[in-house]
């Protein structure tokens, strides 16, 4: 093969891979989509399923707080504190972030089991994740209600979307595995396997080159 045929064959090669890497991303992006706007449209028309979820977050944030001290009535949605009211609406579940989540894991190009564990280890964590932001609301509020505000709207909705991206890559470093050693090539034939020399053992010493001597001009 001459050297224009094989500069042709690699840049074959690198539109082939090129063209390859394109239509994986359009994939994902095609099933992030789809699985998204279908968990969202669950959510949506399953409203029971909210309002419970909403409830039972309510319930659980107000048994928290009253596990360390606090003096809390839980009404449906609503849990009221010491100089405070807190109402959770379906923002305040950290539903959305789990949708998010569970959409990029099942659109990701792995196992099911795989995507089955990571969807549910991420769900347990943001779940978890909701309620100490929801106690930290609860606490800053008690003391300041601008400050739980300011809290609220920005640093804690950027803490989740963090948590959204640390948690996939986490997921994503455990599917892809530690990478494997090459194996040593074997040896061509003929050729003898190569033997390491022990440990502690000194190289053979190479004798010096003796010189040379010319001839004398006449």
């Amino acid at each position: 093969m001459g050297q224009a045929e094989r500069k042709k064959a690699e840049e074959q090669g690198e539109q082939k891979a090129k063209r390859s890497s394109r239509n994986q991303l359009v994939r994902f992006l095609l099933l992030f989509a789809f699985f998204a706007i279908a968990l969202f449209a669950l959510f949506y028309f399953w409203s029971v399923a909210v309002q419970r979820f909403q409830e039972w977050t309510a319930s659980a944030s107000a048994w928290v707080l009253g596990i360390l001290g606090f003096s809390v009535q839980v009404t449906g949605v609503i849990y009221s504190c010491p100089n405070l009211a807190i109402q959770i609406i379906p923002e305040c579940t950290g539903l959305y972030e789990m949708i998010i989540f569970s959409a990029v894991v099942l659109a990701y190009p792995a196992l099911w089991w795989k995507k089955l564990v990571g969807v549910s280890a991420g769900v347990v964590v943001l779940l978890f994740l909701n309620l100490v932001r929801l106690l930290v609301l609860a606490l800053i509020g008690m003391r300041d209600a601008e400050l739980m505000e300011w809290v609220h709207l920005y640093l804690w909705q950027m803490t989740l979307i963090l948590f959204v991206v640390g948690l996939f890559f986490a997921w994503l470093s455990w599917v892809r595995g530690k990478p494997q050693k090459a194996a040593p090539l074997p040896p061509s034939p003929g050729q003898p396997p190569f033997c390491p020399p022990p440990p502690g053992s000194q190289p053979p010493s190479v004798p010096p080159p003796q010189p040379v001597e010319r001839g004398k001009k006449r």
